[in-house]
């Protein structure tokens, strides 16, 4: 019996020897730099990125680049000959996800179903507008108006939308890009 469990051990020693990916909570707005800092301690490491639409003060519209998961990315390492302590102490890095004292592992098929999605000529997340129809619940969730809820009453083109939203007590229709809504269930 000893030598069957001490046999059952070595197998599953030998299967965690292989790198699995673990997620890496970061300081806020400091994915770039994390990934830089554990890259350079030779760290393979995965930061799924977005394309996302920005207007700044009225002017024309801009394609700003942001972390598909704010405050988290990838890393891929094997804990039982790698240490991991140093993660913690990376630069903008705050530390690996656990339960308890125990690294929660991410399933590589997670990984693998994302990175599918990455377009090559952008290195991004293509994310596609919400279809949205007369009446639905929509929130506002960028710019100036971030945070309002109202209703989506029609769209304005290829990227506006007409939303009816309560403004000072009154229902008022206000013209908005249309990336920057989420439908409210």
């Amino acid at each position: 019996m000893y030598s069957r469990a001490r046999g059952l051990r070595e197998a599953a020693m030998r299967a965690s020897t292989h790198p699995d990916w673990f997620a890496v909570y970061t300081k806020p707005r400091q994915e770039q730099i994390a990934l830089a800092n554990l890259e350079a301690q030779s760290f393979s490491c995965f930061l799924p990125m977005i394309e996302q639409p920005h207007r700044q003060g009225g002017a024309r519209r801009k394609i700003r680049f942001e972390p598909l998961f704010p405050r988290y990315l990838f890393v891929h390492a094997s804990p039982e000959t790698q240490s991991m302590a140093t993660v913690r102490s990376t630069r903008g890095a705050v530390g690996l996800i656990r339960a308890g004292h125990q690294l929660i592992r991410i399933n590589p098929s997670v990984i693998a179903d994302i990175r599918s999605r990455v377009d090559p000529d952008t290195g991004c997340i293509p994310v596609e507008p919400v279809c949205l129809r007369d009446g639905d619940n929509v929130r506002v969730f960028g710019g100036p108006l971030a945070t309002l809820e109202g209703v989506f009453k029609e769209h304005r083109g290829q990227t506006r939308s007409l939303l009816l939203l309560e403004i000072l007590g009154q229902e008022t229709a206000v013209e908005i890009d249309r990336s920057l809504l989420q439908r409210v269930s």
